[in-house]
């Protein structure tokens, strides 16, 4: 079988010599794992194309429950200064880690796949790139159903009101977290109610407002630090997400 779609790569690992098993989100078949022929060679039909980040229209081929192999890979948009900025680079591949994690394989995913590539043609020519990366954190837990409720307690189902914790996936009332039977890994977390409101105003908020948008350094930290506790957490693993050298390889 003959496949096309347009496709973003998410990361690339070495396959003997020259070859590589390249991660993709793609527009028509979600995330595809596939296999590329001597790319590392100098002389290489696919160049840069199999670059982290870069946007491409892919050809493959092969049964759906094999690996299957490009044929083809033409640049779109490269993202090239994207990736030359390292810390911007490093940023986003944490996030790209949650994707990989959290995403069904081969099942399409349009809504995710334009939600990432407008990011990054945002991230090119902004002066906030933080706003954009915790936006996109946000929104990709929403689109992929794991965004708690941030309006009702997890556990009473009260609305929430004053203070705020977060444990075991959700966030619950002051009353609940002094008589909710924990484990000594979900402890509950307090979370500021400056949390929860910005949490409310993202899910209304559209990517060309970001660049209008002042989000406190303290905040923005407090916001990562929950984010990565419940990724931690709905995906079942405690690593931090300061390990993004070993996330996309190139």
């Amino acid at each position: 079988m003959h496949y096309s779609t347009e496709a973003i790569v998410l990361k690339n690992i070495p396959y003997g010599e020259a070859d590589l098993i390249v991660t993709y989100l793609t527009k028509n078949y979600g995330l595809l794992n596939l296999f590329a022929k001597s790319p590392r060679k100098i002389k290489s039909r696919f160049g840069s194309s199999l670059e982290p980040l870069t946007y491409s229209e892919i050809s493959f081929i092969g049964k759906e429950d094999n690996l299957q192999k490009i044929i083809q890979s033409d640049i779109i948009h490269s993202f090239q200064t994207i990736r030359e900025n390292y810390r911007l680079f490093l940023r986003i591949a944490n996030t790209l880690r949650f994707l990989i994690q959290a995403l069904p394989k081969k099942e399409p995913n349009s809504e995710l796949f334009y939600l990432l590539l407008n990011m990054l043609f945002y991230l090119e020519k902004s002066t906030k790139p933080d706003n954009y990366i915790l936006f996109l954190k946000v929104r990709g837990l929403s689109i992929l159903g794991y965004l708690p409720d941030f309006k009702n307690c997890g556990v009473c189902r009260q609305e929430l009101k004053e203070e705020f914790y977060y444990s075991s996936g959700f966030i619950i009332c002051k009353k609940c977290s002094s008589s909710y039977n924990y484990s000594s890994s979900t402890l509950p977390i307090p979370i500021s109610q400056g949390v929860i409101k910005l949490l409310n105003e993202m899910s209304r908020w559209t990517m060309n407002f970001l660049e209008r948008v002042r989000i406190s350094d303290k905040l923005s930290n407090e916001m990562e630090k929950f984010i990565q506790s419940h990724i931690s957490t709905v995906l079942g693993y405690n690593k931090t997400w300061d390990t993004e050298k070993s996330i996309i390889a190139s």
